[in-house]
């Protein structure tokens, strides 16, 4: 007692209180405050440069790959050994690489395919892997405001008693949850490996983390409900969405696949999992205490380094997403496939209530290509709003897309395979559908 009554009167330097404070708002600002028409100033400068750039936007995709593929060619015949370490591990996304160079080389030069020259493939990959691109290398950028300012450790403190009995995951986990919501879910799992490769993060808690709450950005989440044809419902959906989020994550870590992982760290070790009993006042101060010492890792040449690794995280991840999203792309197009697979889902989904379940069923596990495509899907249709509904929020909850938020996690360091993602989201289609289900009832159906 006396220990902790000496902590919480120990003042702490006003320099670095000043400088915690300053960074975290700026870091908080610049991620989950709306004050740029509605848009948070990351979310607001993607848009722009966006708009500066207009038609010419394809050629930062064009540009990503073939300097990947090149980089690819040269370290077969060169000994260069920074060239060997940027790709380094790679394994099989080498083969993804080389096919996304393919690709773009083969749109550039208008090489008459009919893929390439399909409008909804040849004609979306680029502009999407470019976009892809600039989310994640501007956010990416600005994202040590959060890691590196103190933010994370003082929302950490006050959070963890929460966060750890309903989610098993340290308070950390909070700014994961609001941080893929503001910005992007490749945002959310680029703040997720670098929290796992420091150590805050076990390996079953950077899994559970990225699987369960790397979730669509708010804006975004406007533009499944404007493609379901439920614009009206933005606000609804959007509340809905966090909502089932949360609860499908306290469901997720506690049953396999994530329930079997390690609870180990990045370097084997175990987590030390015993919590000080404190107040609010003493949990405040501590809180404040671990803001400011991490704060004094902010530096001018941390800042520069981190840009570096996000523009070098955003083209390996365009790497592999250009070629899995072109070949899913063919085969919903070209092939009667996903029909083939909804199926099986018309009389789960007449079980579960869910209108028109013939129309929803083709739907359900497209996402796992593009969040959006279930969306476009039954908007085309004549679905009950109910129906359409419903299909938005499974979308959405299921998390696992490959145009992005999978596509992080291969690119990522996080112990989790394509296999395993795949499984993960069937887990999540199969949990989500009631949920998704009965949320779809109680706004529509009553």
């Amino acid at each position: 007692m006396e220990e902790i009554r000496d902590r919480e009167q120990e003042k702490l330097p006003k320099s670095n209180l000043i400088r915690f404070i300053l960074l975290s708002t700026a870091g908080a600002v610049l991620f989950f405050a709306p004050v740029w028409e509605g848009n948070i100033p990351v979310a607001a400068m993607i848009n722009e440069i966006k708009d500066l750039l207009g038609n010419r936007i394809d050629w930062i995709a064009v540009i990503s790959s073939v300097c990947l593929g090149a980089a690819m060619i040269v370290s077969l015949f060169s000994g260069n050994k920074k060239i060997k370490a940027y790709l380094a591990d790679a394994g099989l996304r080498k083969c993804f690489w080389a096919a996304g160079m393919v690709i773009v080389l083969l749109k550039v030069f208008q090489v008459p395919l009919p893929f390439l020259e399909n409008p909804e493939i040849g004609g979306k990959i680029l502009n999407l892997g470019a976009t892809v691109f600039i989310t994640i290398a501007v956010a990416g950028s600005l994202v040590i405001f959060i890691i590196r300012s103190g933010l994370v450790e003082f929302i950490a403190v006050l959070m963890e008693p929460i966060m750890r009995p309903v989610f098993r995951l340290p308070g950390e986990a909070a700014v994961n949850i609001l941080s893929s919501f503001v910005s992007s879910a490749s945002v959310g799992v680029y703040f997720s490996e670098q929290y796992y490769k420091s150590g805050r993060y076990t390996t079953r808690q950077v899994c559970s983390v990225v699987t369960s709450f790397s979730v669509i950005s708010v804006g975004y989440i406007g533009v499944v409900a404007s493609l379901a044809g439920i614009s009206d419902l933005y606000g609804t959906l959007l509340a809905v969405s966090f909502l089932a989020v949360l609860i499908m994550g306290a469901i997720m870590i506690r049953i396999p696949p994530l329930l079997w992982l390690p609870d180990t760290r990045i370097d084997l070790s175990t987590e030390e999992t015993a919590q000080e009993k404190m107040g609010f006042s003493m949990r405040y101060h501590t809180a404040l205490e671990a803001g400011c010492r991490c704060a004094e890792s902010f530096t001018g040449k941390a800042f520069l380094k981190n840009v570096l690794q996000s523009f070098q995280f955003a083209q390996k991840i365009v790497g592999v997403m250009i070629p899995t999203v072109t070949l899913v792309l063919v085969l919903v197009y070209y092939t009667p496939l996903f029909v083939w697979l909804g199926k099986p889902f018309e009389l789960i989904l007449g079980l579960a209530g869910v209108p028109d379940a013939d129309l929803a069923a083709p739907s359900v596990l497209i996402g796992i290509v593009e969040v959006s495509l279930p969306a476009i899907l039954i908007g085309g249709t004549q679905a009950a709003v109910q129906t359409r509904f419903f299909v938005s929020l499974l979308s959405i909850v299921q998390i696992i897309f490959f145009s992005e938020a999978g596509n992080a996690i291969l690119a990522s360091e996080i112990p989790l395979g394509f296999k395993k993602l795949v499984g993960i989201f069937l887990i999540r289609t199969a949990v989500g559908i009631p949920i998704a289900a009965f949320f779809a009832w109680l706004v529509c159906g009553l």
